[in-house]
């Protein structure tokens, strides 16, 4: 199993698991490219170096059993330390793995993916994607250029759906948590100011910043928590984000 094969066994793996009844769906890069157009994967794509999934916890079970019977082998001392939030996979001889995160999706910030896991048939929502990618403080280009792909084709609408990014559904995360809301600003910031590096033609490069525009003003205007406001006035003066080496 080469890495060159990775969006069919990623779809694949999708499909088998729903003959199981077992709900897993593509996040991460892979995702992103499968709902991307072949202008916006020709601009835009990279090498993608493993497979991300999202699943339920309370499903592990059978997911393991069809990773295994796939052919993956599990991470023996991954699997029983983390295993009741990720499962950790790996490619025999092939060099890449495939990283299971259950219910939730905890780096920077946390997600909580078990209500929207079924939303749409292949990947998570295009709202959940652009807010893993987002959503980390200490953002690379290849978050950015993933984020700018997803804001190439994608319209940001009131609802989920192929091609919409649901702003109402990011804004209700934002809108709850001021850490993340800080640090997706912060990271819709950065990307207009790189998309000069990212995206070669002019127009595509305006309507993703428009698009990311929009959506900042839309966090900025949304209903905030107490919660959210309570944090707010502690501000940068405490850290609002975890790292890896904490997770």
């Amino acid at each position: 199993m080469s890495a060159t094969e990775l969006p069919d066994i990623a779809s694949r793996l999708v499909a088998e698991a729903a003959d199981r009844g077992v709900a897993l769906r593509l996040l991460g890069g892979l995702a992103v490219w499968h709902r991307a157009s072949s202008p916006a994967r020709a601009a835009l794509g990279r090498a993608y170096p493993d497979l991300d999934l999202a699943g339920r916890r309370r499903q592990a079970k059978p997911v393991r059993q069809l990773l295994e019977a796939a052919g993956f082998a599990p991470d023996q001392m991954f699997n029983a330390v983390q295993g009741s939030e990720r499962l950790l996979y790996h490619a025999p001889g092939a060099g890449w793995h495939i990283d299971v995160f259950l219910d939730r999706f905890a780096m920077s910030h946390t997600l909580d993916l078990s209500d929207r896991l079924e939303v749409e048939a292949l990947t998570l929502p295009g709202a959940e994607l652009l807010l893993t990618k987002l959503q980390v403080a200490e953002v690379n280009r290849k978050d950015l250029g993933d984020s700018a792909m997803l804001l190439w084709d994608h319209e940001l609408a009131s609802a989920d759906g192929d091609g919409r990014i649901n702003v109402e559904r990011v804004a209700e995360l934002c809108g709850e948590d001021w850490g993340l809301f800080t640090t997706v600003t912060d990271n819709l910031d950065r990307l207009v100011e790189q998309l000069d590096d990212l995206v070669g033609e002019a127009a595509d490069r305006e309507r993703i910043a428009a698009r990311a525009a929009e959506l900042r003003a839309r966090l900025e205007t949304a209903p905030k928590s107490r919660r959210w406001r309570m944090r707010a006035s502690v501000g940068r003066r405490k850290r609002w984000y975890e790292t890896p080496e904490e997770r």
